[in-house]
């Protein structure tokens, strides 16, 4: 699945790693090793290599970017200090 960039399609590039974060929660991205040692005892090793807050990260900057792409108002306001 090839990913659309933030400049060319960014409400594309938004649904692409919402996509692919559900394949890593539901376990589609889930690795499995296993060993068998000399004495015939087996281990077994699954894991996931992902790193959830970058993704988070990602789908954020893909929303806001496709969000002022359509005309709306960006959803974060600085505030601003007392005078």
């Amino acid at each position: 699945m090839a990913i659309p960039s933030l400049e060319t399609d960014p409400c594309g590039r938004a649904a692409a790693l919402r996509a692919i974060k559900d394949q890593i929660i539901t376990g589609g991205h889930v690795l499995e090793a296993e060993q068998e040692a000399g004495n015939g005892t087996r281990r077994r090793v699954k894991y996931s290599a992902a790193n959830l807050d970058s993704l988070d990260r990602e789908i954020m900057m893909a929303a806001e970017a496709c969000a002022l792409a359509s005309g709306k108002r960006p959803r974060r306001f600085a505030i601003g200090g007392r005078l």
